[in-house]
């Protein structure tokens, strides 16, 4: 009977898997659509919908996305994915507790509502992961660009520089830069290409400066000093931001896990003798 029960979860698993796996894409992007309608009518944040777009732009840029050892190439392909899984693992709880003889809904509901949430979650960690290494990164390549542009050197030169003998993050999206050059685009497209593809709002802004001094032709060595110096306040602003929430936390950690049972501690004593009063 075990058996039985065993192979009919798994034949279900399977199935559910082959028939969203055999949805075509164009049906599978028109009901995406018509949630993304229902899901603008209920007045999403713009952060939900930011990542989305963000997410988009990042696949079409890379090509695809591992998830699990699973490549996702496009938003239809992580909805599948997010479906498979929530369904699936709703499945096989299910089918467990009903084979120990225990009601294990509940714990399958909330494993399925965990693991339809955790690919996207996964993702904006990847995405929050590149923002803060070129956060850190940029003051230093800020500096390294206005030293070779007061070497003499122009910004083209500068920006091949980096990315030809730094392996960091602001490096790797220079070579992005010098790829989208050599395929056609305009300087302008490029830069803000991996303006986005940063997904860091002060590399955003360095960009825009750089955009706009060569267009205009203005000299940007003493810009990018100006921009490197702000960059480093704005951080140190934020480590400040950072500890000050830090010290609340741990008012509130020393509060309940020391000053509450050092209070109970003294007053165990004392109990009985209340009672005894009553």
């Amino acid at each position: 009977m075990k058996i039985i029960i065993i192979s009919i979860s798994i034949l279900m698993t399977v199935f559910i898997f082959l028939t969203f796996t055999s949805i075509n894409s164009s049906n599978l992007k028109e009901i995406l659509k018509r949630l993304e309608k229902h899901r603008n009518g209920f007045n999403v944040k713009k952060r939900s919908k930011r990542i989305y777009d963000d997410l988009r732009f990042l696949i079409e840029e890379w090509g695809s996305i591992k998830i699990f050892k699973v490549e996702i190439k496009s938003i239809e392909g992580l909805f599948l994915l997010r479906i498979i899984l929530a369904i699936s693992f709703l499945i096989i709880f299910v089918f467990t507790g009903f084979l120990l003889g225990k009601n294990f809904i509940i714990y399958s509901l909330i494993t399925a509502v965990i693991l339809y949430f955790l690919p996207l979650e996964i993702i904006k960690g990847k995405i929050n992961n590149i923002s803060s290494k070129i956060r850190g990164e940029l003051p230093d390549i800020v500096d390294i660009l206005s030293s070779l542009i007061k070497a003499g050197l122009s910004l083209d030169e500068a920006v091949t520089y980096i990315a030809n003998n730094y392996s960091s993050e602001v490096g790797s999206l220079f070579k992005v830069l010098q790829v989208k050059v050599f395929e056609g685009y305009s300087k302008k497209e490029a830069y803000y290409s991996i303006a986005r593809l940063s997904f860091c709002d002060d590399f955003k802004s360095i960009v825009k400066v750089l955009v706009q001094s060569d267009i205009i032709g203005n000299p940007i060595k003493d810009v990018l000093k100006d921009l490197s110096r702000t960059i480093r306040n704005n951080q140190r602003d934020l480590l400040k931001m950072k500890a000050e929430k830090l010290e609340g936390n741990l008012i509130l950690i020393i509060f309940i896990f020391i000053f509450i049972p050092m209070l109970l501690l003294l007053l165990l004593p004392v109990i009985p003798q209340l009672k005894v009063l009553l």
